[in-house]
Formats: C-alpha cells, sequence, structure tokens
C-alpha cells in the first residue's frame, strides 16, 4: 500500500460459509488489495469454513487476522449476534480506515481506484465520517438483478476508526452513538449475491438465519421458491473477476423468471414504488443508516 494513504483495516465475520453456499473466499480476495491488515471474525461451524480461513491466513500471513469465537443465543431478535460478532471485528481494527464486507459481498476490481479516492478526499474533512457504496442485489441466479422498496440502494461500508462506529441492528450498515452517521458517495459497486441459491440452499439459508432472528422456518415447499418480483432485470455488465469460477456453473441456480407472482399488499406497494421511482430518483421512506453530504 503506499505510505502516503490512510491505514484500511478491513474486517468481516463469517460462519457456516459453506452449508450457506457463501464466496466467502472470494469476498476476502475482493478486497484485500485494499487493505494494510484484515480481520476475520471466525464463528464456531459445522463445515471447513475454519479451513477455509485457515488457508487464507497461510495464504496471507502478512494481512490477514484471525478471531476465532463462539456464537451464543443470549438475544436472537433482531440479528442481534450479526452486529456484536462484525464489532467484535471491528474492535480489532488498528487502522485509520475500516472496510467493511460481508460474506456474500464482493467487489468490483474497477471499483477500488474510486474507493480510494473517495476515502482520500474524505480523510480531508473531518465533518466526514465515512463513504457509502451503491448496491448491486443478484437474485436467483447470476444473470438477474433486483431493484425494489424492498432492496437497499446504498449503504455504509467504509469509515474513519476512532469514532465511536459500530454495526447497526443485523450489521446491515453502521451508526454512530445511535444516531446516522455522515458520509461522501464513493460510486463503487458491491455485488451482492445473497441471494444466488438453489432451492435446496434457500431452505438451509432460512433455517440457519432464524436462529439469530428468534423466528420460525415455515417449513412448506412454497417457502423455499423464488417468486418473480417486479424489478427483476438482466444484468449485463461484469462481475469481479474472482467471481469467474462460480459464474461459469450458473445453470444450477434459481431461474427467477420461471417463478410465479404473488401480488400481495407488499408486491403491489413495490410496484406503485418501482413506477415512482423510474418517473422520480427519490425513495419515499427510505431507510438509512447515514447522511450524504
Amino acid at each position: 500500500m503506499n505510505s502516503s494513504l490512510p491505514k484500511i483495516s478491513g474486517f468481516t465475520i463469517v460462519r457456516n460459509a459453506t452449508i450457506l453456499e457463501y464466496p466467502f473466499k472470494e469476498s476476502v480476495l475482493s478486497v484485500l488489495p485494499l487493505c494494510d491488515e484484515f480481520i476475520i471474525n471466525c464463528g464456531d461451524s459445522e463445515d471447513d469454513t475454519v479451513e477455509i480461513v485457515k488457508e487464507l491466513e497461510r495464504e496471507y500471513p502478512e494481512k490477514i487476522k484471525v478471531l476465532y469465537t463462539q456464537w451464543t443465543r443470549e438475544n436472537q431478535s433482531g440479528g442481534f449476534q450479526l452486529k456484536k460478532q462484525s464489532d467484535l471485528a471491528l474492535a480489532q481494527a488498528k487502522g485509520d480506515w475500516c472496510l467493511y464486507i460481508q460474506a456474500d459481498e464482493v467487489l468490483h476490481e474497477a471499483d477500488h481506484s474510486r474507493i480510494l479516492e473517495a476515502i482520500e478526499k474524505a480523510s480531508l474533512r473531518p465533518e466526514v465520517d465515512g463513504i457509502v457504496f451503491n448496491y448491486i442485489h443478484f437474485y436467483g441466479n447470476f444473470s438477474y438483478q433486483i431493484r425494489g422498496r424492498n432492496w437497499y440502494r446504498k449503504e455504509v461500508r467504509a469509515f474513519k476508526n476512532g469514532r465511536q462506529i459500530e454495526a447497526f441492528r443485523d450489521a446491515q450498515g453502521f451508526r454512530k452513538e445511535g444516531k446516522r452517521i455522515k458520509v461522501i458517495p464513493s460510486d463503487a459497486r458491491v455485488f451482492h449475491y445473497g441471494y444466488v441459491r438453489t432451492s435446496q440452499s434457500l431452505r438451509k439459508k432460512a433455517e440457519q438465519m432464524a436462529q439469530w432472528w428468534g423466528e420460525k422456518v415455515i417449513d412448506s415447499p412454497e417457502s423455499f421458491l423464488l417468486k418473480r418480483h417486479v424489478g427483476l432485470s438482466k444484468f449485463n455488465q461484469t462481475h469481479p473477476k474472482w467471481m469467474e469460477r462460480k459464474i461459469a456453473d450458473n445453470s444450477k441456480y434459481c431461474d427467477p423468471m420461471k417463478g410465479s407472482r404473488s401480488w400481495d399488499k407488499n408486491e403491489i406497494k413495490n410496484a406503485i414504488t418501482f413506477l415512482w421511482e423510474s418517473l422520480v430518483p427519490y425513495r419515499i421512506g427510505e431507510f438509512k443508516n447515514y447522511d450524504l453530504i
């Protein structure tokens, strides 16, 4: 890394990456070139996640630091455990900036320069806490993206260290003492692959995540089929280079265009919102963990 640049500490959490079919290794590799250090909080797993983490540690010993933890169930509401584990990893960060990535998120190599440029600009402005990234949510397989009211458009993924910033709720984003943090845009993209799945892996994910949300899994075949939602469209750009091997196996995943429609009140609301946003680039009542300045 250039010594004149702010030092960047990357961090992530992971547990049962293989069971959940997360592109965890690709996620880490996509962030590593930007970081002076990278902290992995590796939870107790029932698959080969620990072995994957140790392999990364052996390959990049000068950067990767591993924290092994036990995920407990003292609070199963609101994704509390995801916040707790993210904050444990964050506490180990020594850099001027912290860069967070989740196990189903991957950065594009073409955006690395945009991220560094935004960090340099924000570093010169004391009132700025961090930067936001644009999200591309994939749905069903690698060929389709989805947009709409239920899918967040931007989120904080990099912020200044030492400002009492913590993960918020389920660690979708971050806040400072419970308040939204002040950010500037980076124009960089986060490729979110959490819903690139087979029907079998949808079930696995639902079962795994329910225990951290205090929810019961509805055990019916229909519960694990992707619907054909408003906002689906073909993705015609390039994916991050680290995803090439997985994309080559795209045919095994769900085809969302073959899913059934479900015109409940939420989908009707989503359709109205989607139409509105196609005319006016403003989302009414949009949930944000940040204030864009």
